[in-house]
């Protein structure tokens, strides 16, 4: 069996569904294919950075997230064993669960529209330069989907990424794993606040989603993983142990979901936006490090940055070299300097005696303000950006990352 779309999509994360619902409200006839079975939980921070809203409000879906009882989020708090150091947002984030935020946005894509294959394994693709085939699965039933233009959604690791030869898929090096849990407060907890964590290798991100549910969600190095072998319970011991403030947060919080929830590989490596003529967006397309609390935003912004390309390749396929080169332009102004000062914050989190260090001073004011001018949008820009959402040709290229106020 098969069928013919105008733009198919690998993958209904929050990069795949806005990409699905914006072109789907343009009139496109798009697949969305996931092979999982929505709604379903995904490791992730659980932190929707102000720099999404724009784009979320005008596909209708915030005032959904708002009603889900999802907190507002207005302040970080960076947390050592010397002290701490925190700092306010310009405009209020979310706190929101994949499990809650991913089925949003699909059901929002559906509505415009967009084919929904989730509960679907996309288990092989083809680009001959002017049609596109995917191949999916759904247990001994199989189909092909041909379209005009293909979008990888997949995340930070896919299959496809060993098949298109992604030279990042053979480092070795720079190797890290994330790993998730719900807990609930003991006491009365901030839900205004989130708190960045400091251990060697690592780090963990702490704020409260829908449901007065906090996450706990953290990276590590593999090379610290040595010796658990997948017990993560095993090596939260271990960090506590270490850590003094550790040991204190785990203490006042109480487990809310059975077991942990941990990632494939992440590889913090350069990542080309398209790749064998396909557009790649959300990580697929390049990963910041969840630290920042901003890779949620980055996959809807970068949605937003692909779709007008996407859908002039409908109308155009001759333009296909040009529409390429302009949104490999557009990503790398919207997103390179943004994942590089990242790195550069991991790397002190992720030292703790550093980051004492660094606590145990006083430390400017003007600190909190300048790393969100260096690993955010600019939210008038994307607001800007999402008011011709819906209108035909290509957004301006100026929205790399300047100041927020």
């Amino acid at each position: 069996m098969s069928e013919q779309v105008d733009v198919a999509i690998i993958g209904a994360g929050p990069a795949g569904s806005t990409l699905a619902a914006i072109l789907a409200r343009r009139g496109l006839a798009v697949a969305l294919i996931d092979r999982d079975v929505f709604p379903r939980d995904k490791l992730c921070g659980e932190f929707l950075s102000y720099d999404a809203l724009p784009v979320l409000d005008a596909l209708g879906v915030l005032g959904d997230i708002d009603a889900a009882g999802s907190p507002r989020i207005t302040r970080c708090r960076v947390a050592g064993n010397r002290g701490s150091y925190e700092f306010t947002f310009p405009h209020p984030a979310r706190g929101v669960s994949r499990l809650f935020l991913d089925d949003l946005l699909l059901r929002k894509a559906v509505s415009h529209g967009a084919r929904r294959l989730d509960g679907w394994t996309a288990s092989d693709i083809g680009n001959d330069g002017e049609m596109a085939t995917v191949t999916i699965a759904r247990g001994e039933e199989t189909r092909t989907i041909t379209a005009r233009a293909l979008a990888g959604a997949w995340g930070r690791w896919g299959r496809f990424d060993s098949l298109l030869g992604r030279g990042f898929v053979r480092d070795r090096t720079h190797r890290n794993f994330g790993f998730k849990r719900h807990y609930r407060a003991a006491s009365s907890h901030d839900s205004e606040v989130i708190e960045l964590h400091s251990f060697r290798r690592g780090y963990l991100g702490v704020s409260a989603v829908e449901g007065n549910v906090t996450n706990i969600c953290g990276l590590v190095h593999a090379s610290r993983l040595t010796g658990h072998k997948g017990r993560w319970e095993s090596f939260i011991d271990e960090i506590r142990a270490e850590e003094r403030h550790l040991g204190a947060l785990f203490a006042s919080h109480e487990p809310a979901q059975e077991g942990f929830l941990s990632s494939e590989p992440v590889i913090f490596r350069a990542r080309s936006p398209v790749e064998q003529g396909i557009f790649m967006i959300g990580d697929a397309s390049g990963v910041i490090d969840p630290l920042t609390g901003n890779g949620m935003a980055m996959a809807i912004q970068s949605a937003l940055l692909a779709a007008p390309r996407l859908a002039e390749l409908v109308a155009n396929p001759a333009e296909r070299p040009r529409l390429e080169r302009e949104y490999t332009v557009a990503h790398a102004a919207m997103f390179t300097s943004r994942i590089g000062w990242s790195r550069r914050i991991a790397r002190l989190l992720s030292r703790p005696r550093l980051l004492d260090a660094l606590l145990a001073t006083r430390s400017p004011r003007w600190l909190g303000s300048f790393l969100l001018q260096k690993t955010r949008a600019p939210y008038e820009a994307i607001a800007r950006l999402a008011e011709h959402m819906d209108c035909g040709g290509s957004p301006p290229l100026s929205t790399g990352t300047r100041p927020n106020h």
